[in-house]
């Protein structure tokens, strides 16, 4: 089952679907990159990254309730569209996104200082509405490392057995295509021919018709 992450608000199924707000009603949905903070605020968060190059057991998150009312609707409006929920780093898509001002949406959170360092075992990932459905970040990428290592070594094990078979079928063509060769001789020649061919190897004598078709037309 992937591991995806809780927002809190309630989506209709109408018109309304996907906007974010309070007092909507119908079933709770599921999102990636939202998480919370594990210390006792339990402050909700915008996962940006999960891991800081050279640092992997730090993430960069935004605390959403420190952002303008503009900035953070506009943010989960881009967390939980098809790009943002397709996106393995959400960092990357919001650096192709825009607030309704026009203003690049990473680079906004990074020079205002929304965007903050946190180790990934203080910020704890939700992907179910009980105790059940949360894990700490540090233990989802350790998870999702090893189902990418599982992953590779599997297309490695692909590779090599592909690799494998192809080998054994270049070794098998020539004695295969040597048989072939030989049975068409033989079925050219002819049964006669091939006993004469014997003969003459055993015998070191040719066939007095042979002789005497030499150099004329028989």
């Amino acid at each position: 089952m992937p591991l995806v992450n809780v927002n809190n608000q309630a989506m209709p199924m109408d018109s309304g679907t996907g906007k974010p707000g309070e007092g909507q009603t119908g079933p709770r949905r599921h999102f990636k990159h939202i998480g919370e903070l594990a210390d006792t605020s339990k402050a909700k968060v915008v996962i940006v990254y999960r891991t800081v190059p050279d640092e992997p057991n730090n993430c960069l998150v935004v605390g959403t309730k420190f952002l303008p009312d503009l900035y953070h609707n506009a943010l989960m409006r881009a967390v939980e569209s098809d790009g943002g929920q397709d996106a393995k780093e959400l960092g990357e898509f919001l650096g192709r996104q825009t607030f309704p001002d026009g203003t690049n949406m990473l680079a906004i959170l990074h020079n205002d200082n929304y965007i903050k360092k946190f180790k990934t075992k203080d910020v704890i990932v939700t992907f179910g509405n009980t105790a059940d459905g949360k894990i700490a970040l540090n233990k989802l990428n350790e998870q999702l490392a090893r189902d990418q290592g599982r992953r590779r070594t599997k297309r490695t094990t692909t590779d090599n057995e592909r690799d494998a078979r192809k080998g054994r079928r270049m070794r098998r063509t020539p004695r295969a295509m040597r048989t072939r060769r030989a049975k068409a001789t033989v079925q050219e020649a002819g049964g006669g021919g091939r006993d004469r061919a014997d003969r003459t190897h055993e015998t070191g004598e040719t066939d007095e018709t042979d002789d005497a078709c030499s150099g004329t037309a028989c």
